[in-house]
């Protein structure tokens, strides 16, 4: 059992708080020191004087020591158990070589091992020998790679308004293209650059799809993604492309692969930025939910909130621009969906669902849909079932035009949560209406 944190106790008690009051008053603190609303509740501030969590987000605990006029966090109780297990012991040098312990091999290994029975062999070698025809040049520089990129930005910004379906014949094309070029000559500058701008593009169509149901060419993609990441050496792309692959084996309902995929891109954290790491502990922590670590996933959530509090302009690579403050809340608000669903942390749940709709931009249409979908189907099931029913009409309204299985598996679990609140004006009618625009979907 936890041990309890008397001093947290006695520090609340001595300012006559409630834990309620004392997590309103610590997220108002948040809100003023970041600009960005705190997510406390009664139940984590509980959890806190329980023992269960001890070092919250540096956020949250410089908010707790302003409000109970603490000046360290030792006398609130809060430590860090983080391991020293890492720390460099011996010959600086060949530490130093030893730190980069993922060696090529060894982690495809062990990507073999993980992913379900997936051959590794040689994808790149292999989709050169596809993609082989009399249009590619001989040589190729700068300007192809350049090329390239704009692909990633064309396709990356369809694919975010109108669904995987939407250009998947074209980005197959596109790859097919861009993969004929890994067997031109180049320089070792412009070769590398290649093959991170098409292990990018292969990953954004890996995505698409994933997003539209095609799953086993999904894995072609995200194993020839993987690939480009291992020639290029580029932990960015390699963290990025194993984080997808986690996402599609959670959607699939092998949560423990996609446990385990999450885990492996997030090894050696050192050489990702803040943004990153944050990106990464979302899905961590929607793969928690899946496997039934309630607690963990919201350690995992706050974790991610408190490295994305860390980021620095400019500091990133150009491929995670795209996450922002909006997707932070989508993508902790649907790990801690089945948490919520359980009864636990539902607050937490509703108001990052919220914030998202509030903030993604009018190019994220895609993703506001789902949050939509997702924060229909909370308050059906735990929360106010009106608000649920009109969130549901925006839902439809947002995702019936998509051409996204995800889209339309989406609105199926709308229609399922509905059919528990038949009793709730409104709710038979829109079931009725998810029905048709499934059937003709």
């Amino acid at each position: 059992m936890p041990a309890t944190n008397g001093r947290l106790v006695a520090a609340r008690t001595a300012a006559m708080l409630t834990q309620e009051s004392l997590a309103g008053l610590a997220n108002a603190q948040v809100e003023r020191d970041t600009g960005k609303p705190g997510a406390m509740d009664a139940d984590y501030v509980s959890k806190l004087e329980r023992g269960v969590h001890h070092w919250p987000g540096k956020d949250y605990r410089r908010a707790l020591r302003t409000v109970l006029g603490a000046s360290e966090d030792r006398d609130l109780g809060f430590y860090s158990t983080r391991s020293k297990a890492a720390t460099v012991v011996g010959d600086p040098a060949e530490a130093a070589q030893g730190s980069d312990d993922v060696k090529r091999q060894a982690f495809l290994r062990a990507l073999a091992a993980t992913a379900a029975g997936m051959a590794v062999g040689d994808p790149v070698a292999e989709a050169v020998g596809r993609a082989g025809s009399g249009d590619t040049p001989a040589r190729v520089g700068a300007t192809e790679v350049e090329q390239v990129d704009h692909a990633i930005e064309l396709f990356g910004e369809w694919q975010d308004l109108y669904g995987g379906g939407v250009c998947k014949d074209a980005l197959a094309g596109q790859v097919r293209w861009a993969t004929s070029l890994l067997g031109a000559q180049a320089t070792e500058k412009v070769r590398n650059q290649l093959y991170r701008s098409v292990g990018f593009l292969v990953d954004i169509a890996g995505w698409g799809a994933f997003d539209a149901g095609h799953h086993d060419t999904a894995r072609s993609y995200f194993r020839l993604a993987l690939g480009c990441a291992e020639q290029a050496d580029d932990w960015g792309l390699r963290a990025n492309v194993l984080s997808d692959m986690a996402r599609q084996a959670i959607y699939v309902n092998r949560p423990d692969d996609g446990l385990s995929l999450i885990e492996l891109a997030q090894v050696r954290q050192d050489r990702q930025t803040p943004t990153v790491r944050s990106m990464l502990a979302t899905v961590h922590a929607r793969a928690l939910a899946k496997v039934g670590r309630g607690e963990d996933c919201y350690r995992a959530v706050m974790g991610a909130e408190d490295s994305f509090g860390d980021r620095r302009v400019g500091d990133d690579p150009p491929w995670i621009t795209y996450f922002n403050s909006a997707d932070l809340a989508g993508d902790t608000g649907h790990a801690l969906l089945d948490v919520a669903l359980d009864g636990e942390h539902v607050d937490a749940a509703r108001d990052r669902l919220r914030r998202s709709v509030d903030t993604y931009s009018q190019a994220q249409a895609r993703a506001r849909a789902f949050s939509l979908g997702k924060l229909a189907i909370l308050e059906l099931s735990v929360g106010d079932a009106d608000r649920g029913v009109d969130y549901g009409e925006q839902a439809l309204a947002a995702e019936a035009p998509l051409k996204s299985q995800r889209a339309r598996d989406d609105l199926a679990e709308l229609r399922k949560a509905l059919r528990a609140r038949r009793e709730v004006p409104g709710a038979p009618e829109l079931r009725s209406r998810l029905t048709r625009a499934l059937r003709s979907a």
